[in-house]
């Protein structure tokens, strides 16, 4: 978190895309010059070298902060799947000059919360406004730039029926989830770990990412959930194969003064629960459903571009979870007087505890969902919703088959219900259900609120984005023959 101080600093970097044909290739020293596409806009100065520390290698040490990228999404466009999100171009890859700079005076403009309570008094506000660390806005649109659609690879068909079995405490649309045990939810979820390579990417709040060295060692201290990655850069051997870890084991070496960081030997026990991307990371799939193999494998480089600003990557790969890897990266600003206190995850926490205390009797004593009033629509409308309709949300990792009904009743009017998903059978009305025209909104009766909102068409289609707290994305609904 920050201290109770205005963080906001800014500088413009001139467009020019003298580089850009590098801007997907694997960072290095090369990059460093003119701003560009490949360091992301940010210069460096000529004349100026890397530092080097007092035993010699290249000095990378610093307290950066990931919430500084929060504000972009891991895949382009993640965002835009809301009711009254603008349009949002999937091909854009950065944001204009005039985009960049509009969006850092209106950061500007907001000032900084933290300080502004400690001045009325409210020092525990101040302390909660400081720990949602402020982002700053960004010239990329999404953090994946490789592969350069800037989404995630397709996972493989073996990747989705595991994923099937990855516990998590966050509902896929639709879905019903029981909590059973602690094995029912994932690393993150129980203060274990985030996992590479979510770890190394922006959150919602403390996101400090402090580098620390010494002779023959480079050390990762990252701020949620107080873990340190010590990576030896002395050029020895990797360890056995059969030595599993919750964060692999990672080996470093130095090309020029670029840090270099391979990790292999994940821990990988269906017991573990550690999904590849989680809901950490904004703009990630749905539901954590995301598993990991013990060929998963991630390549890090960070490049110092000048005396305030770093430049982070990591490629992940995984040949039996994903049909191609795939990169992220951006860059984050040092700042010598970020705040890292212990990021006591666990202790009295009871969060799992409960969940699994509540669902137990909730299950054991079920109440029926309230009933929902019938919708008013035109004998047109009604005619094309009455039926059986199925529909898949777009999730890269889970196909969710969601299944629903709208009967029409005698007086012209409409009720809709969830009839289930592949998960299991539900028949529940829909919550909030309305159409306007040919608008047609509703939420699923579930744990977690997803809602839809989509345009009915006359060939048999809704047509829309299903969203929640988790994000959103898109979803067609088909209307099924004979329903």
């Amino acid at each position: 978190m920050y201290p109770m101080k205005s963080t906001l600093r800014f500088t413009f970097a001139a467009t020019t895309l003298a580089l850009a044909t590098a801007a997907y290739a694997q960072i290095n020293d090369s990059i460093r010059g003119a701003p560009s596409e490949a360091n992301h806009f940010v210069e460096t100065p000529k004349g100026w070298k890397n530092p080097t520390t007092p035993w010699g290698e290249p000095d990378i040490r610093a307290k950066l902060d990931m919430m500084q990228a929060s504000g972009v999404p891991l895949e382009r466009c993640a965002n835009s799947y809301r009711p009254g999100a603008p349009p949002c171009d999937m091909n854009k890859k950065w944001l204009t000059e005039e985009e960049y700079k509009q969006r850092v005076d209106a950061a500007a403009a907001r000032g900084d919360r933290s300080t502004q309570l400690a001045k009325q008094g409210n020092f525990g506000g101040a302390i909660l406004a400081g720990q949602l660390d402020p982002n700053i806005p960004q010239r990329q649109t999404n953090l994946i730039v490789d592969p350069p659609n800037g989404m995630l690879p397709p996972l493989t068909p073996a990747a989705k029926k595991l994923a099937l079995t990855v516990g998590s405490d966050w509902a896929l649309p639709g879905e019903n989830i029981n909590f059973q045990s602690a094995k029912d939810f994932d690393s993150w979820d129980r203060c274990v770990t985030r996992g590479l390579p979510s770890m190394m990417m922006p959150y919602r709040y403390n996101g400090g990412f402090r580098i620390d060295q010494s002779p023959g060692y480079v050390v990762f201290n990252i701020e949620m959930i107080h873990e340190a990655r010590i990576i030896p850069t002395d050029g020895r051997p990797p360890l056995d194969p059969n030595i599993k870890q919750y964060l692999g084991e990672s080996r470093g070496h130095w090309e020029g003064t670029t840090l270099v960081v391979e990790t292999t030997n994940f821990r990988t026990e269906p017991s573990i629960n550690q999904p590849l991307i989680n809901l950490a990371v904004v703009g990630s799939p749905a539901g954590n459903r995301f598993p990991i193999s013990d060929k998963l494998k991630t390549t890090e480089r960070i490049v110092r571009l000048n005396d305030s600003t770093w430049l982070y990557e990591i490629k992940t790969e995984d040949p039996d979870i994903l049909t191609a890897p795939f990169t992220v990266r951006y860059p984050m600003r040092n700042n010598p007087n970020y705040i890292m206190p212990e990021y006591a995850c666990h202790e009295d926490n009871q969060i799992v505890h409960n969940y699994v205390t509540t669902n137990r009797y909730e299950r054991a004593h079920p109440k029926p969902e309230p009933a929902q009033p019938p919708v008013q629509v035109s004998p047109e409308v009604a005619n094309l919703l009455a039926g059986k309709w199925v529909g898949t949300p777009k999730i890269p990792t889970v196909d969710d088959n969601i299944e629903l009904e709208f009967t029409k009743n005698k007086d012209g009017t409409v009720n809709g219900k969830l009839i289930g998903t592949n998960f299991g059978k539900i028949d529940k009305p829909l919550r909030n259900f309305k159409v306007d025209g040919r608008q047609v909104t509703f939420t699923f009766p579930n744990v977690d609120p997803w809602s839809v909102s989509g345009k009915l068409g006359d060939d048999g289609t809704i047509a829309g984005i299903v969203f929640s707290i988790q994000g959103g994305t898109t979803v067609t609904f088909k209307k099924q023959a004979g329903g």
